[in-house]
């Protein structure tokens, strides 16, 4: 699971320009929007360009080789672009009808590149939106219609100290409680800190907004017409944020840079953090090939209401100017089969976003894995509107206030909603 793509894929979710969304309402590409037209079972053809980011983009040459074997008319062309270059080719491309047939799509990016109109909805009928994990497929679907496939997913567990935690006699923690009673052990094995915890680098909301649904919260109204962060439930789970650093468990300057806290953890000086797939690489790489046994995964602690975790990854949309509409949707069917999604797992590492891809041998006998896919039946993503890129970023902003105490909970919620309200849905 060494692998540089899931951390810039992490990083893909802020990449995508403002502009892609606009400053405030705007009318949707995806209001009233219907499925497309539907696709035959015929073998694909002609020539489909596709592009794909960072070493996904290098590697799925590797993977449609086999399509092309099983659709010897068909010429599949994989571009590979940067992540950091990715949200304005794709904006540029559709503003000049110049797009290719296919593209991969960053899950928390998808509603801002809806807004730009240049995507068409998934066919009827084309998958089993049931076999995907619930978080992956919900955040494919904006403003009532369907704009993307699941490709992989990626969600945060616990990692630990686990000779820290033996030494200290205490087992992963399962609630909020046994959680502070966990980290505080941890610190008396040595660790300066329990924990190690997001405080306003970019994506920190993907770390703050759990503890949110943790104690029940519900960001959005269901229409997703409004937001809601004024509600007892997200100012609870603002509060158990707070609690991290008022408690002296984390310190109020988490790392800001990807692959910083790895070598602290691994030196002992922070006992724990939450984290995806691929820090399995990163420890290996920070502390050698056996430090792993030092290390346990367990799922979040819960909350009041759930343990849910964020769930990330990218999913693959098809362009409404697609040359080959027909090949492109075709690729993406194949993509999304179970067998092909583990046979991609064998390839990247990439988690597959089709639940039964999990029972094959590569997943299931790895008990790391099952960590994660555990988490990933109850993992959710951020409120799918077209304006979620300006709301994280001031979620960013609000939290880091609070972990550094020069805000309340209550104050820091009170200028999300207020900020939100003017933002919008994009409805």
């Amino acid at each position: 699971m060494a692998r540089k793509t899931a951390l810039a894929a992490l990083a893909g979710g802020v990449l995508v320009t403002l502009a892609l969304t606009g400053c405030g309402r705007a009318d949707t590409a995806g209001a009233d929007a219907e499925a497309g037209a539907a696709i035959d079972d015929s073998p694909a053809t002609g020539t489909i360009d596709v592009w794909a980011m960072g070493t996904e983009g290098e590697l799925l040459p590797d993977l449609v080789a086999e399509f092309e074997e099983q659709n010897p008319d068909v010429d599949v062309k994989v571009t590979a672009l940067p992540w950091t270059d990715y949200a304005k080719k794709i904006e540029t491309a559709v503003a000049s009808g110049s797009t290719p047939d296919a593209t991969m799509i960053g899950s928390s990016d998808l509603a801002s590149f809806v807004a730009g109109g240049g995507l068409d909805p998934v066919p009827d009928g084309l998958v089993d939106d049931s076999s995907f994990f619930a978080g992956a497929q919900s955040s494919t679907e904006i403003d009532g219609a369907t704009y993307a496939v699941p490709w992989y997913v990626e969600t945060r567990v616990l990692f630990y100290r686990a000779d820290l935690a033996k030494a200290a006699g205490v087992a992963a923690p399962t609630t909020w409680d046994e959680f502070d009673e966990f980290t505080k052990a941890l610190q008396g094995e040595g660790a300066e800190w329990g924990f190690s915890a997001p405080t306003g680098a970019p994506y920190t909301w993907s770390g703050v907004l759990p503890y949110m649904w943790q104690a029940g919260a519900q960001l959005t109204d269901d229409g997703l017409e409004e937001f809601t962060f004024d509600t007892p439930e997200a100012l609870e789970g603002l509060e158990r944020y707070q609690s991290l650093f008022t408690s002296g468990v984390a310190s109020q300057n988490g790392p800001v840079n990807l692959g910083e806290i790895e070598p602290r953890f691994v030196a002992g000086e922070v006992g724990s953090f939450i984290s995806g797939p691929w820090e399995m690489g990163l420890l290996t790489q920070a502390g050698g090939e056996g430090f792993l046994a030092n290390v346990g995964l367990a799922p979040i602690p819960a909350g009041p209401d759930a343990n849910t975790s964020y769930i990330g990854g990218s999913h693959f949309s098809v362009f409404k100017d697609a040359k080959n509409r027909d090949g492109a949707w075709k690729l993406v069917r194949w993509i999304s089969d179970a067998a092909t999604q583990e046979k991609w797992f064998e390839i990247s590492g990439d988690l597959p976003a089709v639940q039964s891809a999990w029972e094959g041998d590569a997943l299931a006998s790895d008990p790391n894995l099952a960590v994660f896919g555990e988490q990933l039946e109850s993992a959710q993503n951020a409120p799918p509107v077209t304006t979620w890129t300006q709301i994280g970023a001031l979620v960013d902003s609000e939290a880091e206030k609070v972990a550094k105490g020069v805000s309340t909970p209550e104050d820091a919620l009170a200028a999300i909603q207020s900020g939100a309200e003017k933002i919008g849905t994009g409805k």
